[in-house]
């Protein structure tokens, strides 16, 4: 019943032409966990290769910790930036010679989606119907095709991918000076061990915070809340204890 009081108001906002409630917090999803967990990761990991070691000492984690920290997080933005504008580029190319042989060889793309059709199981004559007046919305069409024919979306005016490379760029920064902060904070004034457990701490409620932030943006329920903070700690604790005793063995080896 909720779902047809929604759908019905949906169609309500089609005819008035009200815009419908959609979220547009979704594209950068992908953004902000990988940054997020690439970042915290990626700090820690050399916090607990150092540790392992038992050899290396504080200097060494704060220095290789702050250098990481900036270089992955320009890497990891740049990389997302160069990486999506390399898709829009795809996608333009394809959508550009889509639209081409529709100008100049309609039938044959009409031809080549009924053929699609027919493999989805509609019949030829049903397929033809279909996408003959389909085709009056030229644009439509081309962008049907796109999905249909090359299995890619056809492109958004209104992507950004400097967008999402500074999301990740960011989200890098914020969560991967957590392990940094704590430790920096406290090496000082505690034992090597006890500022260890308590940047484990840290670092275990951030990955949790990470991970309920990503159920949040998803509108998910508060068990499967729970379940992604907890998921997102346990990919984290298996690849730092991964470098924790990594360090250690290769400590041992390199003696």
């Amino acid at each position: 019943e909720g779902s047809k009081q929604i759908h019905q108001q949906r169609s309500v906002n089609v005819n008035t032409g009200a815009p419908e409630n959609h979220g547009n917090s979704g594209e950068l999803i992908k953004s902000v966990v990988l940054g997020g967990l690439d970042g915290i990761i990626t700090t820690f990991a050399i916090v607990c290769a150092v540790m392992g070691s038992n050899e290396l000492g504080s200097k060494v984690v704060i220095l290789m910790g702050i250098s990481n920290l900036i270089a992955d997080a320009i890497s990891m933005g740049l990389g997302d930036y160069l990486s999506e504008k390399a898709e829009m580029d795809y996608v333009a190319k394809e959508q550009k010679r889509e639209a081409w042989e529709m100008k100049n060889y309609l039938q044959g793309e009409i031809d080549e989606m009924a053929d699609i059709y027919v493999s989805k199981g509609f019949k030829k004559d049903d397929a033809l119907d279909i996408l003959n007046n389909m085709v009056k919305n030229e644009q439509f069409f081309l962008e049907h095709m796109m999905v249909q024919e090359i299995g890619v979306m056809p492109v958004d005016p209104e992507a950004n991918p400097g967008k999402k490379g500074a999301v990740t760029f960011l989200s890098f920064i914020m969560f991967g000076s957590v392990p940094l902060i704590v430790y920096c904070s406290l090496y000082n004034t505690l034992s090597q061990g006890n500022t260890f457990a308590i940047s484990c701490v840290s670092v275990g409620m951030t990955m949790f915070g990470l991970g309920c932030l990503k159920a949040k943006i998803l509108e998910c329920d508060a068990r499967e809340t729970v379940k992604s903070g907890g998921m997102m700690v346990a990919n984290g604790g298996l690849a730092c204890s991964a470098s924790y005793f990594l360090g250690w063995m290769l400590e041992k080896m390199l003696d």
